[in-house]
């Protein structure tokens, strides 16, 4: 029997309210930092060494979370930010360095952009080298996107927490 692929529509909490978005900003190393709806982040959790799995202790128990690295192995680490997901199973934490900042933005102040060959060379060098390629290009990119003319990037979560689950089997 096939199973169904579960799919994640982050892009979905995006909803405005009166024209605002309320997004955090997480630093990405070597890349344009990483924009998430806020009310997808559960926790953010000090954390100096390198995970393939973060073990969450939470209100209702604890969960083995896959980790995706932001930063490169050759730089520190400080924390982990476990982001919700469609079910417990599909939850996700993204390893970083530096400050999460939280905004309100106006929808209108949101852009999209395409990003150039040497702006995805800089993405490419900088992530781990297992994700697929799609046309040449990293697929964990949804979007790019301005705010006040600083390059962000709204990541493909769902791709990327399927890669990880199929990874750990």
């Amino acid at each position: 029997m096939k199973t169904k692929k579960h799919h994640f529509e982050a892009v979905s909490l995006l909803t405005p309210k009166n024209g605002m978005l309320n997004i955090s900003i997480i630093p990405a190393l070597g890349q344009p930092n990483w924009l998430v709806p806020t009310a997808l982040i559960l926790a953010v959790v000090d954390e100096n060494e390198r995970l393939w799995n973060y073990h969450w202790q939470h209100d209702k128990g604890s969960q083995e979370i896959p980790v995706y690295p932001l930063v490169s192995k050759e730089l520190p680490v400080d924390k982990v930010v476990i982001l919700e997901g469609n079910t417990d199973a599909h939850r996700l934490a993204l390893q970083t360095s530096g400050a999460i900042q939280t905004l309100d933005v106006k929808i209108s102040d949101v852009k999209d952009v395409e990003l150039d060959d040497e702006e995805w060379a800089m993405i490419t060098d900088s992530l781990p080298a297992n994700l697929s390629l799609k046309n040449g290009k990293k697929t964990h990119v949804y979007q790019a996107v301005t705010i006040n003319d600083e390059i962000f990037i709204v990541p493909d979560l769902d791709m990327i927490v399927h890669h990880l689950v199929d990874l750990d089997g």
